[in-house]
C-alpha cells in the first residue's frame, strides 16, 4: 500500500490548528520563575568568600552561558516556528569562552571554540555576534578590550588585531601586515592600545587613533622585564601595566613607558603560587586578581604580591570553575571570569568597604 501524503492545504491547516492551541495554552500559563538579574540575589542563592563567621569579601552573582541568560524573550509564535522549522542560525551559546570585557550595560566575550565574539547587551536585552572582519572569518579570537566607542579584538591564528564599533561593525586593523606572531592579551588606556605577543615575548604599544606603533618592550628570558610566553595584560588606574608572564609563573608590573617596576609569584601548588596563571585585573582598592587554569580559582593579592584571599574550586556548580581564562573587573567592582570548560562567564561582586 502506498503511503498517504497530506496535501499542502492539509499541512497548512494542521499548522494553524497547532498555533491556535499554543496561543490558548500560552496565554493561560503562569509566568515561569527566572534567575534574578545582576541587581541582587535571594538569600537562598548567596554564595560568599570567605565563609562566615568571617567578613565576606566576594559574592557570587550569576552566570551567563548564552543569550537566554540575559532574559531575551521570544514571542510564542517565534518559539513555535523555531520548534517546527529549527532554531534560527546565530543563536548559539558559548562553547569555549576565553576573553571577557564589560562596560556599562554590555558584556563582550571572545570564543575561539566557535569561533566568534559574543556581545550581550544586558541593559537592552539584546544579543549580537561577531564572526568575521569584513570578508575574513575569525579563526581564534582571544583578547578583547573596549573604550567608549570601539572594541579591540586579537585573533591569534590570523595574527591580527581588529577594531570594531560597539555593534560589531568593522572599522580598521592595528599593526602592519605580518607584524604579530601570536597576539593575545589586549588593554586600552587613554590614547594607547597594548597588545601582548605571546610568541614574541613582548608587549607592543600603539597609538589608538591611527594605530601606529609607539614602542615595544620585553624579550625572551627570566630576568626582570623579560618574558616566557606572556598571555594577559591589564592597565590599572595607577597607569601601571600588569602582565601575566605565564611560563615564568609570575606577574610583572611596568610603568607607562614599559620600564620594570616589580614582580611577584612563583611556580608551585601552595597558596599564592601559580601553575597556569591567565587573566588579570584589579578592583577599586587596587587589589590584584589572577585566574589560574590549573587551580580552577582566582587569587587576590595586594599591591606587594601578598595573598589576601582566593575564591573558586574545581567543579560545575555556582562559583566553581574548570579552566578559567580571561578576567575583568568593571567600574562597579563586578568580577567577570571566563569559565572556559564550563562554557560560561561567571559574575561575582567585590564587597568593598564592608566592616
Amino acid at each position: 500500500m502506498s503511503p498517504v501524503v497530506p496535501s499542502l492545504n492539509q499541512r497548512f491547516a494542521f499548522l494553524l490548528y497547532v498555533l491556535s492551541l499554543l496561543f490558548i495554552t500560552g496565554s493561560c500559563a503562569a509566568p515561569q520563575d527566572t534567575e534574578q538579574n545582576l541587581s541582587g540575589v535571594s538569600l537562598e542563592q548567596v554564595i560568599v568568600w570567605p565563609q562566615p563567621p568571617q567578613q565576606p569579601r566576594i559574592q557570587y552573582l550569576k552566570s551567563i552561558s548564552g543569550a537566554a541568560d540575559i532574559e531575551i524573550r521570544k514571542s510564542w509564535l517565534k518559539k513555535t516556528l523555531d520548534n517546527l522549522f529549527g532554531e534560527e542560525e546565530g543563536k548559539i551559546d558559548m562553547l569555549r569562552p576565553y576573553g571577557v570585557f564589560a562596560d556599562e550595560g554590555s558584556i563582550y566575550v571572545t570564543d575561539p571554540g566557535i569561533p566568534s565574539v559574543h556581545i550581550f547587551e544586558v541593559s537592552e536585552k539584546n544579543y549580537l555576534q561577531i564572526r568575521k572582519f569584513r570578508e575574513e572569518f575569525l579563526l581564534s579570537p582571544i583578547g578583547i578590550a573596549a573604550d567608549e566607542t570601539s572594541l579591540y579584538i586579537s585573533d591569534s591564528m590570523l595574527k591580527k588585531v581588529f577594531v570594531y564599533d560597539k555593534k560589531g561593525n568593522p572599522l580598521r586593523e592595528i599593526g602592519a601586515p605580518g607584524y604579530f606572531a601570536r597576539p593575545t592579551g589586549i588593554a586600552v588606556e587613554e590614547n594607547r592600545v597594548y597588545v601582548v605577543d605571546t610568541y614574541e615575548n613582548s608587549v607592543s604599544v600603539f597609538e589608538k587613533g591611527d594605530g601606529h606603533l609607539l614602542f615595544r618592550f620585553g624579550r625572551r628570558g627570566t630576568n626582570h622585564g623579560e618574558f616566557n610566553y606572556p598571555t594577559h595584560i591589564f592597565v590599572g588606574k595607577d597607569k601601571l601595566i600588569y602582565v601575566t608572564d605565564s611560563m615564568n609563573f609570575r606577574i610583572q608590573i611596568f610603568d607607562r613607558n614599559g620600564n620594570f617596576v616589580s614582580t611577584f609569584g612563583r611556580h608551585g601548588d601552595g597558596s599564592g603560587d601559580f601553575s597556569k596563571p591567565k587573566g588579570i585585573s584589579a578592583d577599586s582598592d587596587g587589589n590584584i586578581y589572577v585566574a589560574d587554569a590549573q587551580f580552577d580559582n582566582v587569587q587576590i593579592f595586594d599591591r606587594t604580591g601578598r595573598l589576601l584571599l582566593f575564591f573558586g574550586k574545581t567543579g560545575r556548580k555556582r562559583g566553581e570553575m574548570v579552566l578559567p581564562a580571561g578576567l575583568f573587573i568593571d567600574g562597579r567592582d563586578r568580577i567577570y571570569v571566563a569559565d572556559s570548560f564550563n562554557k560560561r562567564v561567571q559574575i561575582f561582586q567585590y564587597l568593598r568597604g564592608q566592616k
